[in-house]
Parts: structure tokens; sequence; C-alpha cells
């Protein structure tokens, strides 16, 4: 696993940004019902680290994703794995944490609030800043975090408030059409990335994931860019295309180097990992790594096995059964690097862009390479990332359950069931993946005991919406296929 500077999130500079890429009608007026004394580089510093931690969140209440994905299931409160979301609300809590309020008009911050923290620190930058070049990049930056987070709530929701959501003169905003936030957001990344002065400085050690450093930020764009037009291949190949060549040329991902990390604060309760706070200092034991994923690995003698698990009583790796009440102490637990208060929290990585390639050649856009190269390029890279050597990776990579020429199944199966198995701890994506390849197709390979219906397509919207903002509300389900707010409505991106 790659090392880099450890920020301490508790104790970062102070400094300031500014705006460039935001949607056109995004009101940049100073909002009074923000606290005007709080610096830019706080607001920013704290809607950085609340998208990492929703992201990371092993909540069921927030991100029950790594259930969803069977990566995960758990032990004692089956709901999630079940596919129940009404005891815990994990469709609201998402919803909270990325929005910041329990509804996203008002603009108030509240933390741990991830849109209303950035969109307030764009707008204070112009009070803090005096450099215009910084204050430039500095809201660029905080842009492109928006654009993920608001990635992230259309391939959960479908259509949700985007136009207005922000602007503090609408009470009760819109839910814009998904495919057509899709389309703003990706016009959104090609003004940050062409935006972006990367001779200039930006928010230093505010920046708790690439500390201020403009050129990686451009690089974090375009891979999200390339990740955003392959979502949107099934939809709009043409568009999909296009923005997927314009990504690589304008420079994406190239090792485990460029991942998106922040470091966390093993000095600071609030500021260390989620992962920690919900597996150790909680002294919960909630969850059990999935007998899928575990047999799976084990079948195929992964190396990864033994970086991601401890084994059984018995000296086993073994998993629970999803759905099941299946105790604590009886199968593997995580790893003891995963259960560390400093365990870093990423937010994309280069083994996803590679990935990514793989399927951008298997659809027919020219990105250069082969399908092969680029599977076993992801591989190596996730192999090595966890702490394995290529001497390994390369072992792994010559079964045939493993070789891409001889592994089973069409290209979206063998992407599939590696990129799940990569994408271990990357908790929405494990979920979005398998949603939108098809592979593992769990409601046939492994469907929970006592499932209420299939694997869920989507969340449902929160249910104060339906009372708080009623009218558009009611106009957003009211375009669900089926009309009713169900969790199996296919999204836009969806076959």
């Amino acid at each position: 696993m790659r090392m880099k500077t450890i920020l301490n999130i508790s104790t970062f500079i102070f400094v300031v940004l500014t705006t460039s890429c935001t949607k056109g009608i995004t009101d940049w007026n100073i909002d009074g019902k923000n606290a005007s004394d709080v610096p830019a580089y706080t607001l920013f510093t704290t809607g950085q680290k609340a998208l990492v931690d929703a992201y990371n969140s092993s909540s069921v209440s927030v991100a029950p994703f790594r259930v969803l994905a069977q990566e995960w299931t758990e032990n004692t409160y089956i709901q999630e794995a079940q596919y129940n979301f009404s005891d815990y609300n994990a469709n609201a809590g998402w919803w909270q944490r990325l929005y910041g309020t329990s509804t996203p008009n008002g603009g108030t911050t509240v933390n741990p609030g991830v849109l209303s923290n950035l969109e307030a620190a764009k707008k204070k930058f112009a009070l803090d800043i005096s450099d215009p070049a910084v204050m430039r990049n500095n809201r660029i930056i905080a842009d492109i975090l928006e654009v993920f987070t608001y990635h992230l709530l259309v391939g959960t929701y479908g259509d949700i408030p985007y136009s207005q959501a922000e602007n503090n003169t609408i009470p009760y905003p819109k839910y814009d059409d998904a495919k057509t936030i899709w389309t703003d957001l990706l016009l959104r990344l090609d003004t940050c990335i062409s935006g972006l002065n990367e001779t200039a400085n930006s928010l230093g050690a505010a920046d708790q994931v690439y500390n201020g450093n403009t050129a990686a930020w451009k690089k974090f764009a375009a891979t999200l860019k390339l990740k955003m037009a392959l979502l949107l291949a099934d939809a709009d190949f043409a568009t999909a295309s296009a923005k997927a060549l314009e990504a690589v040329n304008t420079g994406i991902f190239s090792s485990n180097d460029d991942d998106a990390v922040m470091h966390y604060d093993p000095s600071s309760v609030t500021n260390a990992n989620p992962l920690w706070q919900g597996l150790v200092n909680s002294g919960r034991h909630d969850f059990v790594p999935s007998n899928l994923l575990v047999n799976i690995m084990s079948d195929w003698n992964d190396p990864r096995l033994a970086l991601y698990f401890t084994k059984d009583s018995h000296g086993e790796y073994s998993g629970g059964v999803p759905g099941a009440g299946n105790g604590y102490g009886i199968f593997s637990d995580f790893s003891p690097a995963m259960q560390t208060p400093d365990y870093p929290g990423v937010l994309l990585s280069y083994v996803q862009t590679e990935f990514l390639l793989a399927e951008a050649v298997e659809r027919g856009i020219p990105v250069g390479g082969t399908a092969a190269s680029h599977y076993n390029n992801a591989i190596v890279a996730s192999i090595r990332y966890w702490g394995g050597t290529e001497a390994d990776a390369n072992e792994y990579l010559l079964q045939p359950a493993v070789a891409y020429a001889t592994a089973t199944g069409n290209w979206q199966q063998k992407l599939g069931y590696q990129k799940w198995i990569a994408n271990y701890n990357m908790n929405w994506d494990s979920w979005s993946d398998i949603r939108r390849l098809g592979h593992p197709n769990l409601d046939v390979v492994n469907p929970p005991i006592g499932a209420k219906g299939q694997l869920p397509l989507r969340f449902t919207y929160p249910a104060n919406e339906s009372g708080s903002n009623a009218i558009n509300w009611q106009d957003a389900v009211n375009k669900i296929p089926g009309g009713k707010d169900v969790v199996g409505a296919k999204l836009f991106w969806m076959k």
C-alpha cells in the first residue's frame, strides 16, 4: 500500500478558495444562514472529510453498500442483508450525509454534510482569499468534489434536486432529470479540467487528499470523467465514447500513487477512519465477511484472501450467509490493517481506472491497449495495493479461471467478478458495478435468506421528502418507471 504525507485533519492550515466550473444557476451571494466567521478552508476540509467519511462508512443507516454487494454481511441485525431499509433508513441517512440537511433546501451547513459545506466554502473563498488564481483553483477543486458527490446521489436515487438544490431563495427545490444532471456534471468536469491552473497554488494543507496539488486534481477529474462516461455507455454510447476518449487524452490515473486517498488522524476519535469507529471503537460486532466472496477467493487461490481476512477458529477462511443470523466469532474477521484508526479512505483508484479501460476496449472505444492487458494491470495493481507481490499477481493470473482468455463468461462476467473482488472496501462502487455489469448475479448465485425481493437497484427517496417537498417529490415519483418509489426501478444508465 502506497504511502504519502500524512496530514493532521484536526490541525490544518486555514486558507481560501474560488469558483469557475459551477452549474450556471448557482447564486454566489454570501449565504446569511451560514456562520460568516467560519473560515473557507474549515468549510472545505469539513466537506471533503464528510465525503470520504460517507463513502467509507460502515454504518447501515448511511452506507450499507458492502452488505448489498455481499462483500460483507450482517451478524445479528440482518435487515439490510435482506433488503429491508425501513428500520435504519439508509435511504435518508445517505441523502442527509451528502446534501448536508434532512432535505437539500435551505442551504444551512450541517455537519457532516458534503454539499452544504463545499458550497459554503466556495462562497466564502471570495472573502478569505485575495489571490484570484488561488481562489479560482480552490473553487474548482471544491466543484470537482461536488460533481463526485452528485454522481453518487444520481447513481443512488435517479432524479434528484440539483439545479435548485443550493439556491437558498428556493425552499422547495425541484427534482431534475437524472440523465440531464449526468450530462451537466460531465460538462462541469470539462470546465474544471480546462480551468485548473497548475502553475498557481491552491488549498495546501486544507486539502486532505492531494495537499493542494492541482495536477493531481486534474488527473482525478479526468479519471472521474472516464468513470462517469462508462456508466453512461448503455444509455448514450456516442457521448460515453467521446467523453471517455477526452478523459484519456487529458491524462488519467496511471499507478496506485495517483489514488485519491485521505489518511486519517489516529490521535482523534472523530477524525479516525469510519471503519475503525464502526468495527472497533463502537465495541460492536455487526458484520462478517460474506461466504460468496470468501469462497470464490478461496477457489481461485486469491493471494488477497489473507490480506482481506483473518482465519476462523478452525484455521480456515469462512464467511457468513447473507440474511442469516451469523453470530460473532464463528467466521473469519476483517484484516487487522483495516481496523486501525489511521487506515486510509479511498475515493477513486488506479485499479478502477484499469478495469474501466478494459471495459472501454470491449465496448469498442479506442482508448488503447487490449481488454486483457488492462484487466491484468488492474489485478496486479490491486494485489500490490493490498500488500501482495507482483509474483503473487502473476501466479494468480496464470490460473484458467482467472486468465482473461479462459475465464468463464462474456466480458461483463469476467470484468464483473474480478472488479467485485478488487472493489473490496470501495463500498458504493461495489454495489454500483454489480448493478451495472450484472455480475456477480447475486439474485442467482447467492440470494440472501429472507430477501425482500431482488437486489435493490436504487434507494427510495427519504420519507420526509414526501411531506416537506411533496409536489416536487410526487413529480419525481411519477417519472419513475411504474410510477412508484421502489428499490427495483432501474436507473437511466441500466439496461
